[in-house]
């Protein structure tokens, strides 16, 4: 197979400055959804005492808002408004959006002192405010990246940026609340969630003021998103919708990203459980565990990013989804502290893989659509994709609250039953296993965006100044 090199077509359009600023959306992105979601069914479910068939209700209702929500924000962004030409759409939305999704965070965590049903209500509200602003923030951000980065040398340059602050946003979003929430008994902590949720909000703050020169779009990038208004504005968001499903690559995508964001939100989420009451490992235990399972992850960055250059993006996220759900079941018989590092080692490896070529894997996929279509609407494109990857906090939901009911996990209990560790076990590895096999048998056998291809779809770019 022969190396990809791009190069020659379309050079680095950008400063590492501006990669770097941009690149900090996966810390924004990967901090703030880590926290959400490790610690918000945690909260509700053994510090507020709402009932699990409540909190499983709450996220599912709340999935049901993100499939007309993502989709529809997509659409939305894809609008030629007329304010919008002086600093481009996608700047326009992120400067719109991107304070108050910050800020709308703490907000979760500050429940009323009040009935089941009112704390429920708070509970369902806040969580899809701060997703409306969050899929509006993420779409644009991600909506610029094929646009703004065009070669593949750029591209895999940008990406390796984001794994890093990715990871690092991991890293803060796991690391500060263990450092700063209590561990006394259960309804005891609340006011911890508080002050933990108030310095997430204000650092997400920080980091979007950061983010400016990364998401400014130059005249060159406005006026291409804004030639084609009329044909673009007629055409109907329900045709685009049926566009999107017909494409066979996009689709088998959207299928490997799920698995993803699933095993991303089973993994983190059962984290604080399976410490608590499998394994017993203290909070010092539980950060080492962590720095070696990212310390792997940036480690492998580099050779992915190698892999992607000469084999093409496809090959290395099949190592990527194929790897980590053989290492994942491995893990569910592993309980020796020394032997769950070694695991976990496996692990970040082959997730730093996925990690590294999830966007340069999407923007391939908005290339060969670009050239089809002959325009750039990819907000429809990126909703459904935010979409698809917010579908995975319901799946996690809802595989905790089958578990919990079918192993009887008792929120209030300090131990136990053997019954419940091995829900908590089969919920954090065997479920994120099963779906990281799909994604692999989708890339494997749908997904055909190889290096030639890839090349050639390059090349009508630059052709069609697209």
């Amino acid at each position: 197979m022969s190396k990809i090199n791009d190069d020659n077509f379309i050079g680095d359009s950008s400063s590492t400055k501006i990669h770097t600023s941009y690149a900090l959306g996966s810390f924004f992105n990967d901090f703030i959804a880590t926290a959400l979601s490790i610690w918000v069914f945690k909260f509700y479910e053994t510090e507020v005492f709402l009932p699990i068939a409540f909190i499983t209700l709450a996220v599912v209702i709340y999935g049901f808002w993100n499939m007309v929500n993502d989709p529809i924000a997509g659409h939305i962004s894809d609008k030629n408004i007329q304010f919008m030409k002086t600093k481009g759409k996608r700047f326009s939305w992120f400067i719109i959006t991107a304070i108050p999704c910050s800020l709308i965070f703490v907000f979760i965590f500050t429940p009323p002192v009040s009935n089941e049903f009112i704390i429920f209500l708070w509970m369902l509200a806040f969580l899809c405010i701060f997703d409306t602003l969050f899929s509006f923030l993420t779409i644009n951000w991600q909506a610029i990246f094929p646009d703004k980065f065009r070669s593949q040398k750029e591209r895999t340059k940008v990406a390796g940026f984001q794994i890093l602050f990715s990871l690092l946003g991991l890293t803060v979003g796991m690391i500060i609340p263990l450092l700063i929430i209590t561990t006394g008994p259960p309804g005891a902590n609340i006011e911890s969630y508080f002050i933990t949720a108030l310095i997430i909000t204000i650092i997400c703050t920080i980091t979007v003021l950061i983010m400016l020169p990364g998401m400014r779009e130059d005249r060159q990038m406005i006026d291409r998103t804004f030639q084609i208004e009329k044909r673009e504005d007629r055409e109907s968001y329900i045709k685009k919708l049926k566009f999107a499903v017909k494409q066979k690559n996009f689709m088998a995508y959207l299928s490997a990203y799920l698995a993803q964001t699933t095993v991303m939100a089973l993994l983190l989420a059962s984290i604080p459980y399976w410490a608590q009451y499998v394994t017993g490992i203290t909070p010092v235990e539980e950060i080492i565990l962590l720095l070696v399972f990212l310390l792997a992850s940036v480690a492998s960055a580099p050779i992915w990013i190698k892999v992607a250059r000469k084999y093409g993006n496809r090959i290395g996220y099949m190592c990527g989804t194929g790897g980590t759900a053989i290492f994942l079941i491995i893990a569910m018989f592993v309980t020796d502290f020394y032997g769950i590092i070694v695991c976990m080692v496996l692990i970040g490896i082959s997730m730093g893989a996925t990690w590294t070529l999830i966007y340069p894997c999407f923007s391939d996929v908005i290339d060969e659509i670009v050239v089809e279509t002959e325009r750039r609407d990819e907000g429809v494109y990126y909703g459904l994709r935010t979409f698809f990857g917010r579908l995975s906090i319901v799946i996690q939901a809802l595989t905790f609250g089958i578990l919990h009911i079918l192993t009887r996990f008792n929120p209030k209990a300090t131990v136990q039953s053997t019954l419940a560790q091995w829900g908590i076990i089969i919920g954090m590895f065997a479920v994120p296993a099963f779906f990281y096999f799909i994604g692999f048998l989708c890339i494997w056998k749908i997904y055909d965006l190889k290096p030639e291809k890839v090349q050639n779809i390059k090349k009508k770019l630059r052709e069609l100044n697209l």
